[in-house]
């Protein structure tokens, strides 16, 4: 019984593909032809044909290389099924990293909101604070005018394989008490918050994880200047005070970047916030 050979636009039709999918197909030798008319240079398939072609569309489908697919062709039945096996494994891995990925994004979102929320630059309010996961390292004679110093430069590349998306920002911790102007403020600390708890790769030297606790905060936020920042922690000071509450451990200042454009002129938010309990 001859066999039936079909065109390449029949090919196309019965296997739901383009022409030009079949046409590079033969181009990279993954499904070549049964034969090509020498005076006309058209392209002829067989019915068997079509069965290959199923393997080609169901491994692009589950987004198999090409240069595995032609692996993959040569194989037997049993071990096409051990290849089709780690192609499930590499999809859930795909799966799982696109979970962190929407996880991640949820919580810089949370976190975008939370600083649009604030009340009014430069005033102070309360704030319920949930636990915030980040790396740190000690400070070197880093102040408040060091926004731009390198050892931030140094977390960003430590954080960065961790969460993998925009970092709203880094931080400093120093410890509360009267200062007499800015440059009398010290850092004890520098640190990065990141977006997941899956600290699966080596800190560099002098890095180490920590907390910032979940609680009760005081809170306040300006686009930075020298006299905004110390203008602004005195105000957090008069507050704690004439409330009476009482200040638990030191105070965390984050910054930020007031917007991404290179068309516009550096300015960065700073937040200054203590954590505070109530006078018995």
């Amino acid at each position: 019984m001859k066999e039936t050979l079909y065109t390449i636009g029949e090919m196309a039709k019965l296997a739901n593909v383009s022409i030009k999918a079949l046409r590079y197909y033969d181009k990279i030798d993954l499904l070549k032809p049964i034969h090509v008319d020498p005076n006309t240079n058209y392209r002829y398939y067989k019915d068997s044909q079509l069965s290959q072609l199923d393997l080609i569309k169901s491994l692009k489908y589950i987004g198999t290389p090409l240069e595995e697919m032609k692996r993959a062709q040569e194989m037997n039945p049993w071990l096409l099924l051990e290849f089709i096996s780690d192609q499930e494994k590499l999809i859930q891995k795909k799966l799982d990293d696109l979970l962190k990925i929407q996880q991640n994004i949820a919580i810089v979102k949370k976190r975008m909101q939370r600083h649009l929320q604030t009340p009014a630059l430069g005033e102070v309010f309360v704030w319920e604070e949930e636990e915030t996961t980040i790396i740190c390292a000690a400070a070197k004679d880093l102040k408040p005018n060091d926004i731009s110093n390198a050892s931030y430069s140094q977390l960003k590349k430590t954080v960065e394989p961790i969460s993998g998306f925009l970092n709203t920002g880094f931080g400093a911790v120093f410890p509360y008490k009267n200062y007499t102007d800015i440059e009398s403020i010290y850092y004890e600390s520098i640190f990065a918050p990141v977006l997941n708890n899956q600290m699966n790769i080596p800190l560099q030297p002098g890095m180490e994880i920590a907390k910032i606790e979940a609680g009760t905060y005081v809170y306040i936020a300006d686009v930075y200047t020298p006299e905004k920042y110390m203008r602004n922690y005195q105000k957090l000071m008069e507050f704690v005070e004439t409330n009476e509450l009482i200040v638990i451990g030191d105070v965390y200042e984050i910054f930020g970047a007031m917007h991404y454009s290179p068309n516009h002129q550096e300015e960065f938010i700073i937040e200054l916030k203590v954590r505070v309990a109530k006078s018995e």
